[in-house]
């Protein structure tokens, strides 16, 4: 599991990323937020980002969910 602190604008938790690779699937979550998602792991970065913006664009405006997705992301694919 990776856990990561989001700072953006006004909002900040944390992120926990879990990768489950049995159900070959990942569990987003940001608790401060009331917000979780889980996600096909073998999407590309872009379909990922995509999907994210899509969810998070629920809860916030969207360059906001853009931006927050765009470091979901990083964080799910580096090393």
């Amino acid at each position: 599991m990776k856990i990561k602190n989001l700072h953006f604008n006004e909002i900040a938790g944390h992120v926990y990323i879990y990768e489950n690779k049995v159900n070959q699937c990942m569990l987003i979550a940001i608790p401060d937020m009331h917000w979780s998602l889980e996600i096909d792991s073998s999407l590309n970065e872009d379909d990922m980002n995509e999907e994210l913006v899509i969810h998070l664009f629920t809860l916030l405006d969207e360059s906001t969910a853009s931006q927050i997705a765009d470091d979901i992301v990083k964080w799910i694919f580096e090393s």
